[in-house]
């Protein structure tokens, strides 16, 4: 008898051995595959010119909510991701209810960029004077984007 129970013991034990080493190596490998997808996103997001030869998307940024800062913030988050962020300022106006990617050169993955943005409107103003490839148009809505930003409320008196 006591040899069936030690035997029963060991068969366990290799059992659940076998059962932590395929949960390690489950584990693994879907670090790898989350780690793989954004580096793939970063040699995707790009721009390819006349020539074939492949550079990072230029982007301006515009505030279209007249909260400070929030451009400058939003530049931290896409120079994170690979994105060239040429130019940030003010939009034309501040009543601005949904944020836009305007694209201004064809060729680039803009749609890719907003995409993994979460920026649901996409727009063409192409413009062969223009230094960047698309402007992202900051609006009310900028917080729902993946891009981290938090606009702070003003104080009402």
């Amino acid at each position: 008898m006591p040899a069936s129970k030690s035997r029963k013991k060991r068969n366990r034990r290799a059992v659940r051995r076998g059962l932590k080493q395929k949960f390690a190596v489950g584990l693994s490998i879907a670090v790898l595959i989350v780690c793989g997808a954004s580096v793939g996103f970063s040699l995707f997001v790009r721009q390819t010119d006349a020539g074939g030869n492949s550079r990072a998307l230029r982007l301006a940024i515009e505030n279209g909510t007249g909260a400070a800062g929030i451009a400058g913030a939003a530049e931290a988050s896409l120079s994170q991701m690979g994105v060239d962020v040429v130019r940030t300022g003010n939009a034309a106006s501040f009543d601005y209810a949904e944020s836009m990617l305007v694209v201004r050169r064809r060729g680039g993955e803009v749609r890719l960029l907003a995409d993994r943005i979460g920026c649901a409107h996409v727009v063409e103003q192409l413009s062969r004077s223009a230094v960047e490839d698309a402007t992202l148009i900051l609006g009310a809505d900028c917080e729902q984007l993946k891009l981290g930003l938090k606009v702070e409320k003003g104080l009402a008196d």
